[in-house]
């Protein structure tokens, strides 16, 4: 048998040469190389399934490994969201704790300071009382109670001035009351508070006091109608917080120095001549004024109104002649 020329067999399987193949080697040598390639391929798939199942472990490891993290992240997420709403639930419960405690404690301030406000042997608590009862006047809750219980500590502290005139308590007393009264920063509110313009016309008309009246009504005025000028954002709110003292004035003319029952454009001329005056005589007297921030605000309203009725130009054009009454502003800030 002729020996296996194994270069150029191999030359010839590398070239794909057929011919070339058949011609370097027998039919038998061919048989053999076959079978011993078929051998050989057997070989190699049996290691290549080896090496498959051999990998399989690795693949479950990789497997447990990423649903370790998802469920790991799952639980995290899991973990978080209950957190979250548990902090959720406490922050409603620790909220709705404090607003109730809150509440409670504004109840029990403001029956502390209605005790003062109405001790009858003391005027310095009541004074006291009256001066607190500012913060609840301007507050949405309270401001209904606070002007009621202002307003019959008015009745009761004219009541309580037997002289011809305010004396200096009683005078401090009043001021102090329509000084809380007008402390809302809310037209409306201020606008009832006007209207316990009432109750001291009532008054005077079983005490006949036209000295005591006539003060109120001016502490009213400038307090009240001041105090609606900078709290008001149009003519027709201002307008309805003077209303009540104009009707009052209106039928107690002598309230205002007037003899006879004024037209209402004349009356409300009057009432912004009473402001200038009052601002005047505090403007003389103390240092600390918001008199000037009144007229500001006063004349801002009346640029505002494109149309103004008689009454209101009339008033406009009396602020306007008495602004300097009114004083000017702090030191620093700057006039309008």
């Amino acid at each position: 048998m002729a020996e296996l020329d194994r270069g150029k067999v191999q030359g010839a399987i590398d070239t794909h040469d057929a011919i070339g193949l058949s011609q370097s080697a027998t039919d038998d040598q061919l048989s053999r190389l076959k079978t011993a390639e078929e051998v050989l391929g057997l070989v190699r798939e049996r290691k290549r399934e080896v090496s498959r199942w051999s990998q399989v472990p690795q693949l479950l490891v990789g497997v447990v490994a990423v649903a370790g993290m998802l469920v790991n992240a799952y639980q995290s997420y899991e973990n978080k969201q209950s957190a979250a709403h548990t902090a959720a639930v406490d922050q409603e419960r620790w909220s709705k704790e404090f607003v109730r405690a809150q509440r409670a404690d504004k109840y029990r301030a403001f029956f502390e300071t209605s005790v003062l406000a109405t001790d009858p042997t003391n005027p310095d608590k009541r004074l006291v009382g009256y001066a607190l009862l500012q913060e609840f006047v301007d507050d949405e809750d309270y401001n209904s109670k606070a002007t009621l219980m202002l307003e019959e500590s008015l009745i009761q502290e004219l009541r309580g001035d037997v002289k011809e005139g305010l004396d200096e308590a009683h005078r401090n007393a009043v001021i102090a009351i329509v000084t809380a009264l007008s402390q809302s920063s809310d037209c409306r509110a201020l606008e009832r508070a006007a209207r316990t313009i009432d109750r001291v016309a009532r008054h005077h008309s079983v005490s006949q006091d036209v000295s005591e009246t006539t003060e109120v009504f001016r502490i009213y005025v400038r307090k009240l109608l001041g105090r609606a000028a900078i709290a008001c954002h149009s003519m027709k709110d201002f307008s309805n917080v003077r209303r009540p003292l104009m009707e009052t004035m209106v039928k107690l003319p002598e309230l205002a120095g007037l003899k006879e029952r004024p037209k209402p454009a004349d009356a409300s001329t009057r009432l912004a001549q009473i402001l200038g005056e009052t601002c005047y005589d505090e403007v003389q007297i103390s240092g600390v004024s918001d008199c000037w921030s009144i007229a500001e605000h006063y004349l801002k309203l009346c640029g505002d109104e494109k149309n103004p009725s008689q009454n209101e130009a009339a008033a406009c054009a009396q602020v306007k002649k008495d602004q300097p009454n009114y004083g000017s502003p702090p030191l620093g800030q700057k006039e309008p």
